[in-house]
């Protein structure tokens, strides 16, 4: 119990921790610090809480707790109730929730239920003002709140409450403060449809799924201002998780203006796939695929490292080679183009950094072997590359250094085995796989006159035999000078 409550008073501490962690890393002065503080909390709103009840810890330990049953406290005008309200109609029946004042404020303490289907019960309490229901099992209500004269104050805390609708709480007009903290919440629909005098929204402490749409806190300021805790929110999916909901939508409203703003990516996707953990940077994707495009964007938004522009009619890819806006591009998704060449790309940062490469389906039929070779031993950030699919045609000498490329970076061209090319001139039709080609088939060598010696085979032999005469002799020669004192004739006839 004391963990749950020292988990709400942390998020009343969030915004001193963050500066002492900026004091801590920046090495502020006692001057600067006070400066930083200061600007801390014009930007960080310092949120007012409400009064937060521990009447709910230790619930199940209460006397009506084994019936599902309420008990009137004296003279204070509160209702609690635990496990249940199985005796609520007799209680009112009674008039024992009269006596003393009309109930003003009601406690609901472990809720068994899934759903909370109880909501009429509570217009028998004309006059209540405040609800607070904690450490229950219901994960949604079944019906929206029914119409309430007085109810100003709403408390949901500490359930597996998993889903609102937005207009569950369309009807109680006179309710100023709704707290829906340290639940199971994932998302909203939208901005919760709540009453004109409506002033304080609690969100934090929920596993909030930053995939789906709360753009609404930055588009509609009025319903934004709401959620007092907005700065709070954090992300718990796992894209996004632990990072702060308003700068992810931040992050997506921005990547969407850009988006639009260029008129070569109207049609586009654009989406953020990540968010750096330390420098909070977002990465962006693009996917212009099936769009018809005869070349590559001009522009592309900053911190794009993903473009896919798959199934279109690309010819030319120098914008990798002299686009600065390509300059954080590492995944490039080519499929099924017209590219008929890459060379271009040879001693280019970006080949010698780039990540993934796709150009199957295209029309490549030679590359520089030895450009991609030497970037690919150099870049340690390489993770795939794909060639498969284009109508390769394997000279003696293409074939033989390809089918070497194909062999060393096999991990990293996983398509190797399906790199197919021609290889007979006299037949263009005829594929093979690059890694099956032996040299005699790529260089068109018949087994017939590959038997056969050529002449420079022929003269290195003689050269050979003439090397081990001479070896020969000179050791011959040295025998008999060193056991015979004999010298060999040719040094006779020396003058």
């Amino acid at each position: 119990m004391a963990s749950r409550v020292f988990q709400k008073c942390s998020a009343k501490c969030f915004w001193l921790f963050c500066m002492v962690v900026i004091r801590l890393s920046h090495g502020v002065t006692d001057e600067s610090y006070e400066t930083t503080t200061a600007l801390a909390i014009i930007t960080t709103k310092i949120i007012p809480m409400p009064a937060l009840s521990s009447s709910c810890l230790d619930w199940s330990s209460a006397p009506e707790a084994a019936g599902g049953n309420c008990s009137r406290l004296s003279r204070n005008g509160t209702l609690k109730c635990y496990g249940g309200m199985n005796n609520l109609a007799a209680l009112n029946h009674s008039g024992k929730l009269s006596r003393v004042q009309p109930a003003l404020d009601m406690l609901l303490c472990g809720w068994p239920k899934d759903g909370f289907n109880h909501l009429r019960d509570l217009q028998k309490l004309p006059r209540l003002r405040s609800l607070t229901i904690e450490y229950s099992g219901f994960t949604e209500f079944k019906f929206d709140f029914p119409e309430m004269s007085d109810l100003q104050t709403i408390n949901i805390s500490w359930t597996n409450l998993t889903y609102i609708s937005s207009r569950t709480f369309k009807r109680v007009h006179p309710l100023k403060v709704l707290d829906l903290r340290w639940n199971q919440l994932i998302q909203l629909d939208g901005p919760l449809l709540l009453p004109r005098n409506f002033e304080q929204l609690y969100l934090a402490g929920n596993p909030w799924n930053c995939t789906r749409n709360f753009k609404w806190m930055l588009l509609q300021p009025e319903k934004g201002r709401l959620v007092v805790d907005r700065d709070e929110l954090i992300c718990m999916d796992r894209k996004y998780k632990e990072r702060q909901m308003l700068l992810v939508m931040h992050f997506k409203l921005e990547l969407k203006k850009q988006c639009q703003s260029h008129e070569d990516l109207r049609n586009c996707s654009c989406l953020m796939h990540h968010i750096l953990p330390k420098t909070h940077i977002p990465l962006y994707t693009v996917n212009c695929s099936h769009l018809q495009f005869h070349r590559l964007p001009a522009f592309l938004p900053d911190n794009t490292t993903t473009l896919i522009i798959n199934d279109n009619m690309i010819t030319d890819i120098n914008p990798l080679r002299d686009n600065p806006h390509y300059r954080h591009v590492v995944d490039m998704q080519l499929e099924n183009n017209q590219i008929s060449n890459v060379d271009n790309l040879e001693d280019t940062f970006w080949l010698q950094n780039f990540r993934l490469l796709n150009l199957r389906g295209n029309n490549l039929r030679k590359l520089h072997v030895y450009a991609f070779d030497n970037a690919l031993d150099d870049n340690e950030n390489a993770n795939l590359l794909l060639l498969s699919r284009n109508p390769w045609h394997c000279t003696c000498k293409f074939g033989s250094r390809m089918r070497e490329l194909l062999t060393k970076y096999k991990d990293l061209v996983r398509d190797a085995w399906n790199v197919s090319c021609t290889y007979r001139l006299d037949d263009d039709q005829l594929l093979a796989k690059v890694l099956t080609l032996s040299r005699q088939e790529m260089c068109n060598i018949s087994v017939e006159s590959d038997s056969h010696i050529h002449p420079i085979d022929w003269l290195n032999g003689v050269l050979a035999s003439l090397i081990l005469f001479i070896l020969g002799k000179l050791a011959y020669d040295y025998y008999y000078y060193k056991y015979y004192g004999r010298v060999p004739w040719i040094v006779m006839k020396m003058p």
